[in-house]
């Protein structure tokens, strides 16, 4: 389904459900059919079956590139009209690695309508401990989304956590994968630019849960345990061997703990 909020046309996912919806914000160039095991993994959970929101950022998926770039404040902006639009008065949020820092950005200008934060593999922004400098090279390209072969080559490397000795979950990713447009991955590069959420992470009201593996080469832990110093209500859970894409090759144990927190 498309959706135009603040003149953006946005490629989402609803899927119906009963009390407050949760609102999932992807990693950098990544569609939202990417999220699809972690989707049915709260859907298995015992209890009520929420609603979820997944879309694809501009450029990615089937969500069409805009012309200019936009900003972390205005995306989240963009992000509050679309919970409107679909008849939400409050949500929860999730957010894995920089859909993380857009999480971070939504609670913070919404404090009415998001009730908790999930962050995932995720930074300050500009104020963290960085990658080593390969890494962040690699990722400064979407070359690892141009072909599966690719993927699972540089995947082992840049996400660690065991993603290469799982071959079901390195097939999920190469099947699921739609490799995004050049410029919409730039335009989110852009977004972040010199971004930081350190001022004001201690005023967030919300519960913070942040989830961190401890091989992750694209967000080392430590992040993790320096956001949850500044917030007021935040929590750390440190996933034993768990990579940056812990929340798929960690599901059974994280995905309970995220629904109990919701819940």
């Amino acid at each position: 389904m498309i959706i135009t909020v603040r003149g953006i046309a946005l490629h989402i996912d609803h899927r119906p459900g009963e009390g407050t919806p949760l609102l999932l914000c992807n990693g950098i160039g990544a569609n939202l059919e990417l999220l699809e095991p972690l989707v049915d993994d709260l859907a298995a959970q015992p209890g009520r079956r929420v609603p979820v929101i997944r879309f694809d950022m501009p450029g990615t998926g089937g969500s069409p590139v805009t012309r200019l770039p936009r900003r972390l404040p205005r995306l989240a902006r963009m992000l509050a009209d679309l919970v409107t639009e679909l008849g939400y008065d409050e949500v929860d949020v999730l957010g894995i690695s920089w859909g993380g820092a857009l999480a971070q950005e939504f609670a913070h200008r919404n404090p009415r309508r998001c009730r908790r934060v999930v962050l995932c593999a995720t930074s300050m922004g500009m104020v963290m401990v960085p990658a080593k400098p390969a890494v962040l090279l690699t990722l400064a390209s979407p070359l690892r989304y141009f072909g599966p072969r690719h993927l699972r080559e540089t995947g082992a490397r840049i996400y660690g956590g065991g993603f290469g000795d799982d071959p079901a979950i390195a097939a999920h990713f190469a099947a699921s994968t739609r490799a995004p447009d050049p410029l919409g991955y730039y335009w989110q590069i852009l977004a972040g630019a010199g971004w930081t959420s350190a001022w004001y992470l201690p005023r967030l009201r919300q519960r913070v849960l942040l989830v961190a593996g401890d091989d992750d080469p694209i967000i080392p832990t430590v992040n993790a345990r320096l956001m949850a110093r500044l917030l007021r209500h935040g929590t750390v859970h440190i996933v034993p061997g768990g990579g940056h894409l812990a929340l798929l090759t960690h599901a059974a144990d994280l995905v309970p703990l995220i629904h109990r927190f919701l819940s």
